[in-house]
Protein backbone atom coordinates (compact mmCIF):
# COMPACT_ATOMS: atom_id res chain seq x y z
CA UNK A 1 0.00 0.00 0.00
CA UNK A 2 2.85 2.21 0.98
CA UNK A 3 4.43 1.73 -2.79
CA UNK A 4 1.06 2.38 -4.45
CA UNK A 5 0.46 6.23 -2.48
CA UNK A 6 4.19 6.99 -3.23
CA UNK A 7 3.54 6.54 -6.93
CA UNK A 8 0.47 8.48 -6.79
CA UNK A 9 2.25 11.65 -5.19
CA UNK A 10 4.93 10.89 -7.95
CA UNK A 11 1.92 11.25 -10.30
CA UNK A 12 0.37 14.25 -8.93
CA UNK A 13 3.78 15.81 -8.63
CA UNK A 14 4.42 15.25 -12.32
CA UNK A 15 0.98 16.46 -13.24
CA UNK A 16 2.00 19.47 -11.05
CA UNK A 17 4.91 19.98 -12.90
CA UNK A 18 3.71 19.74 -16.68
CA UNK A 19 0.80 22.44 -15.73
CA UNK A 20 3.55 24.98 -13.71
CA UNK A 21 5.82 24.46 -16.84
CA UNK A 22 3.63 25.27 -19.63
CA UNK A 23 1.77 27.66 -17.87
CA UNK A 24 5.01 30.03 -16.67
CA UNK A 25 6.15 29.38 -20.28
CA UNK A 26 3.19 30.25 -22.28
CA UNK A 27 1.14 32.28 -20.55
CA UNK A 28 3.20 34.39 -18.23
CA UNK A 29 5.57 36.25 -20.75
CA UNK A 30 2.28 38.05 -21.95
CA UNK A 31 1.04 38.98 -18.45
CA UNK A 32 4.78 40.62 -17.98
CA UNK A 33 7.43 42.73 -19.92
CA UNK A 34 10.99 43.56 -19.28
CA UNK A 35 11.92 46.54 -20.87
CA UNK A 36 11.59 46.48 -24.37
CA UNK A 37 12.05 42.84 -25.12
CA UNK A 38 9.61 40.42 -27.12
CA UNK A 39 7.53 38.31 -25.81
CA UNK A 40 9.09 34.63 -26.86
CA UNK A 41 12.57 35.73 -25.59
CA UNK A 42 10.97 36.10 -21.95
CA UNK A 43 9.25 32.62 -22.63
CA UNK A 44 12.71 31.55 -24.12
CA UNK A 45 14.46 33.13 -20.32
CA UNK A 46 12.06 31.64 -18.15
CA UNK A 47 12.13 28.32 -20.16
CA UNK A 48 15.90 27.95 -19.15
CA UNK A 49 15.00 29.48 -15.81
CA UNK A 50 12.78 26.43 -15.64
CA UNK A 51 15.08 23.65 -17.00
CA UNK A 52 18.21 24.17 -14.70
CA UNK A 53 15.37 24.71 -11.34
CA UNK A 54 13.99 21.30 -12.88
CA UNK A 55 17.11 19.68 -13.25
CA UNK A 56 18.03 20.49 -9.58
CA UNK A 57 15.00 19.03 -8.77
CA UNK A 58 15.58 15.77 -10.60
CA UNK A 59 19.13 15.70 -9.55
CA UNK A 60 18.69 16.49 -5.86
CA UNK A 61 16.60 13.59 -5.09
CA UNK A 62 13.89 15.39 -3.40
CA UNK A 63 10.63 16.29 -5.90
CA UNK A 64 11.93 14.25 -9.00
CA UNK A 65 8.48 13.72 -10.73
CA UNK A 66 8.23 17.41 -10.10
CA UNK A 67 11.24 18.10 -11.94
CA UNK A 68 10.93 15.82 -14.79
CA UNK A 69 7.17 17.14 -15.14
CA UNK A 70 8.73 21.17 -15.28
CA UNK A 71 11.42 20.05 -17.62
CA UNK A 72 9.81 18.17 -20.27
CA UNK A 73 6.83 20.86 -20.39
CA UNK A 74 9.20 23.76 -20.55
CA UNK A 75 11.18 22.93 -22.89
CA UNK A 76 8.38 21.39 -25.01
CA UNK A 77 6.37 24.62 -25.11
CA UNK A 78 9.72 26.49 -25.46
CA UNK A 79 10.19 24.26 -28.50
CA UNK A 80 6.85 24.97 -30.16
CA UNK A 81 7.44 28.92 -29.19
CA UNK A 82 10.90 29.19 -31.09
CA UNK A 83 9.99 27.26 -33.86
CA UNK A 84 6.46 29.28 -34.23
CA UNK A 85 8.91 32.75 -34.12
CA UNK A 86 11.11 30.91 -36.81
CA UNK A 87 8.29 30.24 -38.99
Amino acid sequence: MRFFVTQLENLLLLAIGFALGWYVVTALPRQISVASFPNWLVAAALATILVAAGGRLIFDGTFQALGIGVVLSSLGAATLLIYDVIR
